[in-house]
């Protein structure tokens, strides 16, 4: 061989020698805890030339039960952390006929305190954040390096620079205002080109995205939250991620996804076939094999390793951070075999947390198959606790914003023999995905503000959109329904998070909203009590909540004129009542004289009954 052929060949030969070097570059999760009743987990390995890897465990709190090796770039590996263990750096060694490679695998302390994992209930009022439109309290993270969809306030679609430090900021005006557990739509990396700031189209499910904040930041967010009496609710998704996750460059398993991006069933938004009895097989896999959109790629969960990722990365962010429940993306779309086994594992582990699904479903007769202990025929067993009520809202938009009739609640609530825990459903008037109900109205304040008192006064978990509580318009569509919160930007000429900032119609409903968010703290019989209601009668639609010995009447009049409302119906509800007090406003009402009440249009009523002996 001469030199020139020798130098030639030797780039090639590094290459060669490079290539087939055993390499370990990440594995996930990257730590676990002490003391966790999930202790056996499944390390996910990335690397090179891992088709014959050999796992062994150079810690006696590590046990080694099987290595899995799909690919030459993914391995799994079963482990178990024994009873025995303690918190502590432990390692892993790597081993095939290419070499060894060793890592080290901490594992935690878990934090004891009580404010961590609390669930929630309908004790509780949620406020709905998207994070990108809240509040920007580090201009720093704006852009960053490697992230190409940069910030641009003049683009709906663009990200706007919100982050986890704005709403930090912020945490004495959720308090002041009186809700009481904040969600939050997803924050974990989303480096995709376009439209990256909602959350959904994931590149990264163990990080928060760089353009946010950092996993520490999320962690200090979730405990300043607890210390004010605050809950945290995170938005996860089982069904899909990015089209730009790294996995679309080299899938861990041939069957990763539900198809690949040449050929995959497209989206069915039909939902009616996954419980009817009569549905067809095929068309019932539609629903859950169906791509969410073409840049949203379909995960497989009946692939086992999928399956025991999603599962631990979950738990993995509930220990973590010590968050207090989990909001659940389209739900219907998951394999529901696996929907089960994750359910189960998360309330194994955290009995007290609370999982509420979306399953944009209106008609409650398809919705309520898909909450626990449910009454239906079953295809599979569903664990979930807690749903979103698309019935709810539904007929509060009829009501409310389409001009109808306020029946068209009543009759919705009718059905709620149809669910296996109605207070365990998560009621509301707009959502992130849902043209704000403020828009819907024209911004009239009144039918507005009818609309929010009886969303806190009826049964279920209600939730509130930012912005919502000062009246906040949006747009026809996601982009701008999504608008920024007024003063939460640096240059925002008004600042709504302030009384002076914000405008007399804004204060208007802000005070509003305030005002009954208080009440309906001060009266538990508000939030656990039993809702009694009557079909409405000229458009005023009445109920009772009822706890133990208190009782609180509620009058809604859906007209546009004054109205006198008779009792007389309703007597038999008010045994030895003397007086009516409206909680609101401070009138009275002589029930022994007059059994009735006055309205104006499109107003309500809160009233608390004040019996003889009181």
């Amino acid at each position: 061989m001469t030199l020139r052929t020798a130098l030639c060949l030797a780039p090639f030969l590094f290459f060669l020698a490079h290539a087939q070097t055993l390499t370990v570059t990440k594995v996930e999760p990257a730590n676990w805890w002490v003391g966790m009743k999930t202790n056996r987990i499944q390390l996910m390995v990335y690397g090179e030339n891992l088709s014959d890897l050999r796992a062994t465990s150079r810690s006696p709190s590590l046990r080694i039960l099987k290595t899995h090796t799909p690919s030459a770039s993914h391995a799994f590996i079963d482990i178990q952390i024994l009873n025995s263990a303690k918190p502590g750096s432990h390692r892993l060694q790597f081993a095939s006929r290419l070499g060894t490679a060793e890592i080290a695998f901490p594992l935690l302390k878990r934090e004891a305190n009580s404010t961590r994992h609390q669930g929630f209930d309908q004790r509780d009022v949620v406020y709905l954040i998207t994070p990108d439109r809240f509040a920007n309290g580090d201009t720093t993270n704006d852009d960053i390096a490697d992230m190409p969809d940069s910030v641009n306030r003049a683009e709906p679609f663009a990200r706007h620079g919100g982050d986890l430090q704005g709403i930090a900021n912020k945490l004495d005006y959720f308090r002041d205002l009186g809700v009481t557990a904040l969600w939050l739509n997803p924050v974990v990396e989303n480096n995709t080109r376009r439209a990256s700031y909602h959350g959904y189209a994931v590149t990264d499910l163990y990080s928060i995205d760089a353009r946010f904040g950092s996993n520490e930041q999320y962690g200090t967010l979730v405990s300043e939250a607890h210390k004010r009496g605050l809950k945290v609710i995170l938005d996860h998704v089982n069904n899909h991620i990015s089209i730009d996750h790294p996995w679309m460059q080299n899938l861990p398993t041939p069957d990763w996804l539900n198809g690949t991006p040449a050929k995959h069933e497209k989206p069915y938004h039909s939902k009616a076939e996954i419980h009817d009895i009569h549905s067809d097989s095929v068309a019932r896999s539609r629903a859950t094999l169906g791509w969410f959109s073409d840049g949203m790629p379909d995960l497989n969960q009946r692939q086992p390793f999928v399956a025991n990722y999603l599962i631990q990365n979950t738990i993995w962010w509930i220990e973590y951070s010590g968050l207090d429940g989990i909001r659940e993306d389209t739900y219907p779309y998951v394999d529901p075999t696996f929907s089960a086994r994750w359910c189960s594992a998360i309330l194994n582990e955290y009995p007290t947390l609370n999982i509420v699904a979306e399953s944009w479903i209106q008609d409650p007769a398809y919705l309520a198959p898909y909450q626990r202990h449910n009454y239906f025929p079953k295809r599979s067993d569903p664990q979930l606790p807690a749903l979103l009520d698309f019935g709810f809202f539904d007929a509060s938009m009829r009501a409310f914003a389409d001009s109808g009739k306020i029946e068209s609640v009543f009759d919705c609530l009718a059905k709620d023999f149809l669910y296996a825990d109605p207070t365990n459903l998560m009621t509301f008037l707009d959502n992130h995905d849902i043209t704000r109900i403020a828009y819907r109205v024209g911004g009239d304040n009144k039918r507005l503000k009818l609309a929010l008192m009886l969303l806190l006064t009826t049964r279920g978990i209600p939730q509130i959109l930012y912005g919502t509580e000062i009246g906040m318009m949006g747009g026809p569509d996601h982009g701008r329904l999504r608008a920024d919160f007024p003063g939460g930007f640096p240059g925002d000429v008004v600042n709504a998070f302030t009384a002076q900032g914000r405008t007399a119609y804004e204060n208007d409903i802000f005070d509003f909203t305030r005002l009954l968010l208080r009440i309906r703290k001060e009266h538990p019989v508000l939030q656990t009590g039993e809702l009694l209601h009557f079909r409405p009668v000229k458009d005023v639609y009445v109920y009772f909540r009822i706890l133990k010995g208190e009782r609180i009447l509620i009058a809604l009049n859906h007209r546009r004129e004054h109205q006198i409302v008779s009792l007389e119906q309703y007597e038999h509800q008010l045994p030895n009542v003397v007086k009516l007090r409206e909680i609101l406003s401070g009138r009275e009402f002589d029930f022994s004289t007059k059994k009735e009440i006055e309205l104006e249009g499109m107003t309500g009523g809160v009233f608390e009954v004040v019996k003889e002996s009181q």
